[in-house]
């Protein structure tokens, strides 16, 4: 007999688990509007956020790690052009560029946050309000 029904349900068991912890996860910070839901980065531009699998491009995967990686704080362009472009001389265009991009795909995929322009000193990655969302 093979174990391949056992191996189904025992992948299944673990899918429901995950995703039921990530539901706890979430409703234990709903009232934490500065904590990101919690994401999981894998390589090769992906990254699963309640349970489902998301894939971006290699530029907007970098720039939402480094912001999942500081929650609420702000990276400065220096920073972004450093270590999600890797260039130091990154054009302002390619940079704006770049968060447009994130901008969308964060609309696209439904994650309930929102990159916010600090003038003269970079981008925040913040929380969504409910009914937020532009």
């Amino acid at each position: 007999m093979s174990a391949l029904p056992e191996k189904i349900a025992l992948r299944r068991m673990l899918q429901n688990f995950v995703h039921r912890l990530d539901e706890m996860i979430v409703e234990l910070m709903a009232d934490k509007k500065d904590v990101p839901v919690p994401c999981r980065f894998y390589e090769d531009g992906i990254v699963v956020w309640q349970n489902r699998q998301h894939v971006f491009s290699p530029c907007t995967y970098t720039l939402l790690k480094e912001f999942f990686d500081a929650p609420n704080l702000t990276l400065s362009k220096e920073d972004i052009r450093q270590d999600v472009l890797h260039d130091d001389d990154a054009s302002e265009g390619s940079l704006r560029q770049s968060i447009l991009e994130a901008r969308k795909e964060l609309r696209r995929t439904g994650f309930p946050y929102r990159i916010e322009t600090i003038i003269r000193k970079g981008y925040r990655l913040m929380a969504e309000e409910l009914g937020d969302r532009r």
